[in-house]
């Protein structure tokens, strides 16, 4: 085979594959197409989320398993003062919120039913059985996130939680840990 045959066979070859890569389409520049997409976690009214802290410092939500008998909010942190589960603390989930053990005598008496919430649609408050004062802002993080997961609102509502030493603190849900 002389070296024409050899180059012309090798065209006839690649003159196919060269056509259809090059499909005639133009290249387009970037297509503005708006802001990114955003994802609403733990919004609608799931009053069986209670929120815990993961290893890297982030807020996961936790189902709960029974569902809840009484799917109210007071009872919904009521179960989150319990603390995680033993499958949950095996899997590397905490909290920041006091152990019952080092709540105050009239703070341990029923943390599910000591839990009242009550809300007008621009404000939740939360009425804790414990001081709010010492709380850490991961701990006030996990009571933020779980009551709304246990609301149905349009909007997240200003989170104030009200302990038994008196005091008023503000929360909000955020899920990553602050920097």
């Amino acid at each position: 085979m002389t070296r024409v045959r050899r180059a012309a066979a090798a065209f006839a070859l690649t003159l196919p594959l060269l056509l259809a890569t090059g499909c005639g389409i133009a290249t387009t520049g970037v297509v503005e197409s708006g802001r990114a997409g955003t994802v609403k976690l733990a919004t609608a009214p799931d009053p069986g989320l209670l929120y815990f802290i993961a290893p890297g410092g982030g807020l996961v939500p936790l189902p709960v398993s029974d569902r809840m008998q009484r799917p109210d909010v007071g009872f919904t942190i009521g179960m989150l003062l319990e603390g995680p589960s033993e499958a949950a603390r095996e899997a590397g989930l905490t909290t920041q919120i006091p152990e019952p053990d080092t709540l105050t005598p009239d703070s341990k008496a029923g943390a599910r039913g000591g839990v009242k919430a009550a809300g007008d649609g621009k404000t939740l408050r939360l009425y804790l059985p414990l001081p709010v004062g010492p709380l850490s802002d991961p701990a006030r993080r996990q009571l933020a996130c779980t009551a709304l997961a246990a609301v149905a609102a349009g909007a997240a509502p200003e989170i104030l939680l009200i302990g038994s030493d008196g005091k008023e603190q503000s929360a909000t849900c955020e899920t990553r840990p602050a920097h």
